[in-house]
């Protein structure tokens, strides 16, 4: 757990949001949560480390 909030704070910037309204927030959080899951399936998929966000695709 300690890695995967890691990762969001360092790559994903999740504590720094300018959202201008509630919504706007949410969605900003979503996104980056969102691209964070699909990042660590495509890792899976590929039987790789599911945290080793950096070399997904590669």
């Amino acid at each position: 757990m300690e890695t995967l909030f890691s990762q969001l704070c360092d790559q994903f910037m999740i504590r720094r949001n300018h959202a201008k309204s509630f919504d706007g927030f949410k969605n900003r959080i979503l996104a980056k949560i969102m691209a964070l899951t699909v990042i660590q399936l495509i890792n899976k998929l590929n039987n790789k480390n599911i945290n080793n966000l950096k070399i997904c695709i590669a």
